[in-house]
């Protein structure tokens, strides 16, 4: 792995960890935030390479593993974890990762054709919502002892509006950097 690799990863963790303590409370759900995270995860799927994406959010998670406030509202891996909310964790780790690979594997699969925007928006609000909200979700459930519809309305749903804007505004944001960080890579 060179410089510029470890130099990328490095600022999308970093990245990641700045978004997640810019926090608005929730009127919705009780004890949440509306976070810049979902964000600053999905552009980095969107922006780097599928190794160096989950690279990235794998050193988010461990500056959290630490004990480094990294997560919404200063909080640390612990004290998020083992939330109704933390399963929201699990869904960090992958979905840069899988963003990564189904943007790549659809910009194959339309090359020459002028979708890029399309994939770009589309992988990020169903690949990026559903891997994130889905842990989310299930371990709100277990946690609330609730059926599955009943715990995706505070735990996904009250954060379908915002979170599908952080997608368009991700998509948006990457394919404004594809041309600059293209030039970076040569």
């Amino acid at each position: 792995m060179n410089i510029r690799r470890m130099t990328m990863i490095a600022i999308f963790a970093a990245l990641m960890c700045v978004c997640a303590w810019i926090a608005v409370p929730s009127p919705f759900s009780a004890g949440t935030f509306f976070t810049l995270q979902t964000f600053a995860i999905i552009l980095c799927g969107l922006v780097l390479s599928p190794v160096d994406a989950f690279f990235a959010s794998l050193v988010y998670i461990l500056l959290g593993v630490v004990g480094l406030p990294v997560f919404s509202s200063f909080g640390t891996l612990y004290s998020r974890l083992f939330s109704p909310f933390g399963g929201y964790i699990f869904g960090f780790v992958l979905a840069p990762l899988l963003i990564a690979l189904v943007k790549n594997a659809l910009l194959k699969m339309f090359k020459g054709k002028k979708t890029k925007p399309a994939v770009y928006i589309f992988t990020a609000i169903v690949v990026g919502i559903t891997v994130i909200d889905l842990p989310g979700v299930i371990q709100y459930m277990i946690m609330s002892g609730c059926d599955f519809f009943t715990a995706s309305i505070p735990a996904a749903v009250a954060f379908m509006p915002t979170d599908i804007l952080k997608c368009i505004l991700a998509a948006v944001v990457a394919l404004a950097l594809e041309k600059p960080l293209a030039t970076l890579r040569k």
